[in-house]
C-alpha cells in the first residue's frame, strides 16, 4: 500500500494516519493536540493538509491513509488553512514570551513563526484566566493555554487519574482541576513536557534560567530498579531541570516525579562537604590521606570482626571496588540487604534477580499477579505498561498485599493479608480454589521489594516459586533500590563473589548485624532510615569499637557514632553504571561537579585499592564488569528451598512497615516538594478489634524495646493481627523493626 505526500511516493501500513507517515519520513506537519502516545482528538486543527479530491483541508492526525491517496502539506490551500488556525489560536494568547519559561522551545512560537501572520485582524481584549494552585511540582499560567487537551488525555490514558479536565464552553473554556486539590499522581510532572505552550511549568525551574543557556547531559534514574533514561539540563554547574530521554524499552516518553524532581535534595543543609575524623568526642575536618590511613589501620586491627554494609544505590564500579578491597583486607561479612531480616533463602537465590521478561512483553501477558507492591506509587513507569496490557490485551491483574491501596489500572481481584496468610496462600486449598491461574496461559507473578522486609521472606519466596513453576509462570523479583541487581552480580554478599561464585562456610543462620562485630563499615546508608531495625543498628554503633561511614549526608547517628566519615558525592555528581531489573547495564555521566570536598565513591575506592597494589583504572573496572556480566546466565527466578522450616508465631500483633518509595535513597528523602506532594500522610493503623481512642497513649513493646509513635492513628479491617506503619521522608523518631511482633 502506498500514498503520495508532496508528490513523493511512500509505502504505508493499513490504519496509518497521514501524520504518522509524515513523521516516519521527516516531513514536517505542524501540530499541537497530537502526541504519538496519546489518543487522537483532532481538536487544534493545526495539522490541516490538502488531500486530492476532498473539498476542504483535513486534519493529518486523524485521517487514515488510503491506497493512492495524494496529500500536500505545503501548497496554498494547506498553508492558508494552517495560517487561519494559527490566527484563531493567538486571539487570546498573551504576549509574555520574554518572561515565559517555554520561550526558546515553545511549539506555539515555532509554529507561529513558520505558519502565522505578522499581524492580527482581531482587536478585542484578550481574556485572562485566574490560576489555581495544583501542587508543589507543577506551576500554572493558564491564560497561555490553547486547550490542546494533552494534559487531560495524559491523566486519563497514561497516569490513570483524571485530575485535570476541561470545563466551560467557547471563550470560557478552561483546563483545571475539578476540585481544589493539587495533582497527586506519581507521573504528574509529565504534563510539563506535554504542554506545547507555557501554561504548565516546572515549579523548581521557574524563572531560574533561559532555555538556550542550558547544557543537556544524559543520566539514569537512581530512584528505582527500572533505570529510566534522563536528560539533566544544567546552567553554571547547577541542575535546573530534568526531562525524559525517550527509550522504547524502559520509560517510553515519560518520567516519574521522583526522577524528575529528585535532584532537589542535593543542596540539603545536611550535605557532608569535608572528610571528618573524631577527635575529642567531636567530628572535625581533616583530609583524605589522613582518614584513608586511619581506615586501613582499623582494618588491619579488626578485619576478622568486621561488617561492611553497602547501599544498592551505589554504582557497579563502586560495588566491585568495595568488595575487592575489603576481601583483600580479610573482611568476609559484606552485604547490601540492610532492610532484610530473613536470609535463609540466600543460597538458592538467582545470581541476578530480575523482571524475567522484557517490559515491552508485558502487553502480551494473560495474567499478572502482584505480590506486595503498590505499582502505581512504587514503580510508576511500570504501571503504564500494566495499564496498556489491560487496555490492549485484556490482561487480568491480581494483587496480594499487606495493606490497602489504589492502583491506576483495574484489578481483577485483590486480597489484603498478613505475612503468615501470604506464606500460606497457595498451601490452603480453600483460598487457592478462588484464585487459580490457567497454566496454558501466559502468566507472570511479580514479588515486590516490601516482601523482602518480612521475617518469613524465605517461606513466601519458596511457596510462590513452587506455585509459579506449577502454572508455568515467569517469576519477577523487583529490586528494593536502583542497583539491587548489580549488588547481587557484583558480590555485595557474604556468600558470593562477583559473578555469583559461591563462598563456602556461610550457614543459614547468617545474621547481618551481630554482637561480634567490632568494626562497622557503612557505605551510603543512613542508620535511622535504611535498616530493618533502627534500634538494633544504633545499639551496634554504640557497642562497636570503630564505625566508618561513607556518606553524602549527616544524620544524628552519624554525628554521634562515626569515627571516620568519607564525604561521598551524590549520583548526579558521579559517573558509573547500574544494572536494571531487565539485566541491562546502563552507564550514566557526571552531571555537575561534587559539592565541597566530596568525591565520587569510585575515586575514593580506587585510591584505597592502590594501597594494596591494585592498579585499577576506571576503564579497566568498566571492562571487568562487562566480563563478569557476560559470564552470567540466569534461566529463571525461582527460589525453591528444600526442608524449609516455618517461622514460629505467637498471638502477638505483627508490625509491618509500609514501603516508602520516596525514601529509597538519601537525596530523594530530602526533596521537600516531593514529600509535600506524595508523602504527607504519616500514620499507624490498628485492626478494628484492637482500635482504641485516639486520646489513648499507645506504647509499642517489641523485643524488649518500648516506644511510642506520635503520629495519626487509623483503623483497618484487613490484614488481621497486624499493625501497619507508614512513615515518610526523614522521620524524626524511631520506628523500630520493619517486621516483628509487638504488644500494645
Amino acid at each position: 500500500m502506498h500514498i503520495y505526500i508532496n508528490d513523493k511516493k511512500f509505502d504505508v501500513n493499513e490504519n496509518d494516519t497521514i501524520i504518522q507517515v509524515a513523521d516516519r519520513n521527516d516531513i514536517h506537519i505542524p501540530r499541537f493536540c497530537y502526541h504519538k502516545r496519546l489518543s487522537i482528538v483532532a481538536s487544534c486543527r493545526m495539522c490541516l493538509v490538502d488531500i486530492e479530491n476532498m473539498k476542504y483541508p483535513q486534519p493529518a492526525c486523524s485521517t487514515v491513509v488510503k491506497e493512492g491517496m495524494r496529500v500536500n502539506t505545503n501548497n496554498r490551500s494547506a498553508e492558508e488553512a494552517q495560517k487561519n488556525t494559527m490566527e484563531f489560536l493567538l486571539i487570546n494568547h498573551p504576549l509574555d514570551c520574554p518572561v515565559c519559561d517555554q520561550a526558546g522551545e515553545c511549539e506555539l512560537q515555532d509554529v507561529s513563526l513558520e505558519h502565522g501572520d505578522y499581524k492580527s485582524a482581531y482587536k478585542e481584549l484578550k481574556r485572562t484566566v485566574i490560576d489555581k494552585n495544583i501542587g508543589e511540582l507543577v506551576n500554572t499560567e493558564m491564560t497561555r493555554c490553547i486547550h490542546c487537551s494533552r494534559c487531560v488525555r495524559f491523566g486519563e490514558e497514561v497516569a490513570g487519574i483524571k485530575e485535570l479536565g476541561m470545563t466551560g464552553r467557547g471563550e470560557d473554556t478552561k483546563i483545571e482541576t475539578f476540585i481544589n486539590e493539587g495533582l497527586s499522581s506519581q507521573l504528574s510532572g509529565n504534563v510539563i513536557d506535554l504542554c506545547p505552550v507555557g501554561a504548565l511549568n516546572n515549579s523548581l525551574y521557574k524563572y531560574s534560567a533561559r532555555t538556550w543557556d542550558l547544557k543537556q547531559k544524559f543520566s539514569i534514574s537512581s530512584n528505582d530498579c527500572l533505570g529510566s533514561n534522563i536528560f539533566y539540563h544544567t546552567y553554571n554547574d547547577e541542575i535546573k531541570r530534568c526531562v525524559p530521554k525517550e527509550d522504547d524499552e524502559i520509560n517510553l516518553s515519560w518520567l516519574s516525579d521522583n526522577d524528575r524532581f529528585g535532584y532537589e535534595g542535593i543542596k540539603s543543609e545536611e550535605r557532608i562537604l569535608h572528610p571528618l575524623i573524631r577527635h575529642n568526642e567531636n567530628l572535625e575536618k581533616t583530609n583524605f590521606d589522613s582518614i584513608s590511613e586511619k581506615f586501613i589501620e582499623y582494618l588491619e586491627k579488626y578485619s576478622s570482626r568486621s561488617c561492611a554494609i553497602m547501599s544498592a544505590q551505589s554504582s557497579c564500579e563502586e560495588m566491585f571496588l568495595f568488595q575487592d578491597f575489603l576481601r583483600n583486607k580479610n573482611v568476609k561479612k559484606i552485604d547490601h540487604r540492610s532492610k532484610e531480616c530473613d536470609f535463609r533463602y540466600q543460597k538458592h537465590y538467582p545470581i541476578i534477580p530480575s523482571f524475567d521478561i522484557k517490559l515491552v512483553d508485558i502487553q502480551s501477558l494473560d495474567n499478572i499477579m502482584i505480590v506486595g507492591a503498590n505499582i502505581s506509587k512504587e514503580f510508576p513507569i511500570l504501571s503504564i505498561y500494566f495499564r496498556d496490557a489491560h487496555k490492549n490485551n485484556s490482561t487480568n491483574i491480581f494483587s496480594l498485599s499487606t495493606y490497602e491501596f489504589e492502583e491506576n489500572f483495574p484489578l481483577e481481584k485483590s486480597d489484603i493479608l498478613n505475612s503468615q496468610e501470604l506464606e500460606n496462600y497457595f498451601t490452603n486449598t480453600n483460598i487457592q480454589s478462588g484464585f487459580n491461574l490457567d497454566k496454558s496461559k501466559k502468566n507472570l507473578i511479580l514479588i515486590g521489594p516490601a516482601i523482602s522486609y518480612l521475617s518469613n521472606y524465605s517461606n513466601i519466596l519458596n511457596n510462590f516459586s513452587e506455585y509459579a513453576k506449577s502454572i508455568n509462570a515467569n517469576l519477577a523479583l523487583l529490586g528494593d533500590q536502583a542497583n539491587t541487581s548489580g549488588a547481587w552480580a557484583m558480590g555485595i554478599l557474604p556468600h558470593r563473589l562477583p559473578g555469583g561464585v559461591s563462598i563456602d562456610g556461610q550457614e543459614n543462620s547468617y545474621e547481618l548485624l551481630s554482637d561480634k562485630d567490632d568494626l562497622l563499615i557503612i557505605y551510603n546508608l543512613e542508620p535511622e532510615y535504611d535498616f530493618s531495625d533502627d534500634n538494633k543498628i544504633i545499639d551496634r554503633l554504640k557497642d562497636s569499637k570503630v564505625n566508618i561511614f561513607f556518606s553524602s549526608y549527616m544524620t544524628e547517628s552519624i554525628k554521634k557514632y562515626a569515627d571516620i566519615v568519607f564525604p561521598l558525592s551524590t549520583q548526579v555528581e558521579s559517573k558509573g553504571s547500574y544494572l536494571n531489573t531487565n539485566k541491562k547495564l546502563q552507564h550514566y555521566n557526571k552531571i555537575i561537579n561534587p559539592l565541597g570536598e566530596s568525591r565520587e565513591g569510585a575515586d575514593i575506592l580506587l585510591g584505597l585499592c592502590n594501597t594494596i597494589d591494585k592498579d585499577y583504572t576506571h576503564d579497566s573496572i568498566r571492562e571487568k564488569i562487562r566480563e563478569i556480566l557476560a559470564d552470567i546466565n540466569v534461566s529463571n527466578n525461582y527460589v525453591r528451598i528444600k526442608n524449609l522450616k516455618k517461622i514460629s508465631t505467637t498471638n502477638s500483633l505483627e508490625k509491618i512497615i509500609i514501603r516508602n518509595p520516596n525514601s529509597s535513597n538519601p537525596t530523594l528523602r530530602r526533596c521537600n516538594s516531593i514529600i509535600k506532594t506524595h508523602d504527607n500522610d504519616d500514620y499507624f493503623s490498628l485492626p478494628l478489634d484492637k482500635s482504641v481512642s485516639s486520646n489513648d497513649k499507645i506504647i509499642f513493646n517489641e523485643k524488649n524495646n518500648k516506644f511510642k509513635l506520635t503520629i495519626k492513628q487509623k483503623a483497618h479491617s484487613k490484614p488481621v493481627n497486624a499493625v501497619l506503619v507508614k512513615i515518610g521522608g526523614t522521620h524524626k523518631q524511631k520506628i523500630g523493626a520493619y517486621s516483628t511482633e509487638v504488644d500494645l
